[in-house]
């Protein structure tokens, strides 16, 4: 594999390309006496897989405009086009003037007669991650060692000394890219893996890419037209509810009710949000409940469930929920006609049978495709788009899982919590067997197929951030009581440890800070727009620091010199340190645990 990487100015023009193997690193240029070397460069392209951040919308245009010779004047025109998303052009009227004209990069490289050749094997990792961030912001939230924002400003002409600046800093935003590569490799061999099968590249794919590609890929199979279709704004929808939905209780007929009667509105930008007369909250059997587009939550907070001795606390989802929901009420788009049901479903039972059959590679990858062409049902950028086939599934999702919560409530369960597709309950131990009859009628109601998961507790700070501990002593943390990943920014992570200890082992929050001795569990990392300074000195927009006892001032936007929050006592820290620093403010540290414990609803001695 090659990892390539470009910086493009004025009067200098910059390519650097990894060796995965061999780790070497080799540069290509173009300045006033130097020509490309477009003869290796070529060989490169089609002799190896290269893969690149960004790479299919900016660097592989720009190479390719070094390739065809254009001048250093010239791939900068082509980089500024692309960076501001369009490009100016002459237009006579009453008088000469330039216009922008707002542009996908397909028609820049039509504006400056440029095309990609077929034959380079290129892979633009850039859409694989979920959250997606800048390389930057990935570099810092897989602990890159070194974090660094471009040094020269763009507009600059660079000196022979520049040159040497420029290539660090492109051979580090190259090391940055391939701890990445590593860290989606197992994503990429999916990808690859699915490609053959389809006879489609979706290796630059993501999920939701993915599963629009396949979808229409088998659609087009049946021909079936596939063009994106047009929903005039203002467009409203009626909501017909299912036959299996069926309540007892006055307050979820009622609702009900108003549902069928609301207008679900298309608007400016082709989403439907939900109406206003549906934004108010549900209080049901002592809970708080509020419906979304998105799917049902509940609106506990500060909440701290400790099962008993006498008591179970149970997670309880349903499995593929929105699927079930789609073959179930027989919803698709019209535009793709029946069809669409007819792909979709052999799908998901290709992907049950994979399961089955333990064949994780193949189920993982029909996953992709199943979960991901949701979001795209909301899109009007996607040939999926269907506004109505949204509000069905969603607002069907959520009053199945009202009337399972009505069922567990009257068979004895007290829900806890709930979250789109799943519901955390707590019972008496000689409830059990009640509420497992209750959900086993639900699923006879319904086509889903339920899951259990036992908890002995679970720690909310809201429904989006909770800590769920097994009877194993396991734990399941989301949002802020999730460690690291390429989704989140880390934030005090050595707290968060401590407070999980503390809950889960009783564990005193001094001894996990304390005897910490990685620096990664100490920084903070965000994205400063404009950049940010401290004490008057530039960091860059990517930043990364931890909380010291050797400095008492904040950061700042540079901008404008706003704090940055929760920066105070901050000591940025973009190159990570061989040893551990000695100024670590670890009182900072054993608060933000405490403050933690106590969003949890649990009381710190």
């Amino acid at each position: 594999m090659i990892i390539l990487d470009c910086e493009t100015y004025t009067n200098y023009f910059l390519l650097s390309m990894l060796d995965t193997d061999s780790g070497k690193i080799k540069d290509f240029e173009l300045f006033d006496g130097q020509d490309f070397d477009s003869k290796t460069v070529t060989a490169i392209l089609k002799k190896h897989t290269t893969l690149g951040f960004n790479s299919s919308n900016y660097d592989l245009p720009v190479i390719v405009a070094a390739l065809r010779g254009d001048t250093n004047a010239q791939i900068k025109q082509l980089s500024d086009d692309i960076i501001a998303g369009g490009f100016y052009s002459t237009k006579f009227g009453h008088q000469l003037s330039r216009v922008f004209f707002k542009s996908q990069t397909w028609q820049i490289l039509k504006h400056h007669k440029l095309s990609i050749p077929q034959g380079f094997d290129h892979i633009d990792i850039m859409p694989i991650p979920i959250g997606q961030a800048s390389l930057k912001i990935y570099g810092g939230r897989l602990h890159a060692p070194k974090m660094q924002d471009l040094p020269i400003e763009p507009s600059a002409l660079i000196s022979p000394f520049h040159r040497k600046t420029l290539r660090l800093y492109c051979h580090n935003d190259l090391e940055v890219t391939r701890i990445l590569y590593e860290e989606l490799k197992p994503q990429i061999a999916l990808r690859e893996q699915m490609s053959k099968q389809y006879g489609i590249d979706l290796r630059s794919n993501s999920d939701a890419q993915i599963a629009e590609n396949v979808i229409k890929h088998e659609l087009e199979a049946k021909n079936i037209d596939c063009t994106r279709p047009t929903v005039k704004i203002g467009t409203t929808y009626k909501y017909t509810t299912p036959k299996h939905i069926t309540f007892k209780s006055p307050l979820f007929n009622d609702l009900v009710a108003m549902i069928e009667r609301t207008d679900f509105v298309v608007n400016d930008n082709g989403q439907v949000a939900l109406p206003n007369e549906l934004l108010t909250k549900i209080s049901f059997d002592g809970a708080e409940y509020q419906l979304g587009i998105g799917g049902i939550h509940s609106c506990e907070s500060s909440q701290a469930v400790i099962a008993q001795d006498d008591e179970c606390l149970f997670d309880i989802d349903v499995a593929s929920y929105y699927p079930y929901l789609i073959i179930d009420g027989q919803y698709y788009p019209k535009h793709l006609t029946r069809e669409f049901l007819t792909v979709y479903e052999s799908i998901v039972n290709r992907r049950i049978e994979a399961k089955r059959k333990k064949d994780t590679v193949t189920a993982d990858s029909l996953k992709i495709t199943v979960n991901g062409s949701f979001g795209k049902f909301g899109s009007k950028y996607s040939f999926l788009y269907s506004p109505d086939l949204l509000i069905n599934t969603t607002i069907t999702g959520q009053l199945t899982l009202l009337m399972l919560i009505e069922m567990i409530t009257t068979a004895g369960g007290r829900v806890k919590s709930a979250n789109t597709d799943g519901i955390v309950i707590l019972c008496k131990r000689h409830n059990v067997q009640a509420i497992r009859d209750t959900v086993s009628l639900f699923e006879l109601n319904t086509i889903f197929n339920m899951e259990y998961t036992e908890y002995r507790a679970l720690y909310s700070i809201n429904v989006n951030n909770y800590l769920a501990v097994k009877p194993d002593g396991k734990v399941k943390g989301k949002g802020q009581f999730a460690i690291g990943g390429l989704a989140k920014n880390p934030t005090n992570t050595i707290s968060v440890k401590a407070a999980i200890a503390y809950l889960t082992k009783q564990t005193p929050i001094k001894d996990t800070i304390l005897q910490c001795q990685d620096i990664r569990d100490f920084v903070n990392l965000r994205t400063v727009q404009g950049g940010a300074i401290k004490d008057n000195q530039p960091i860059g927009k990517s930043i990364r620091w931890y909380h010291s006892t050797s400095t008492m001032t904040a950061i700042h936007y540079a901008k404008n010199n706003n704090k940055v929050p929760k920066s105070d006592g901050a000591k940025p820290v973009m190159d990570y340190p061989d040893t551990l620093p000695t100024d670590i403010d670890y009182q900072f540290y054993i608060q933000e645990a405490k403050n933690i414990i106590k969003s949890c609803g649990v009381n710190h001695a």
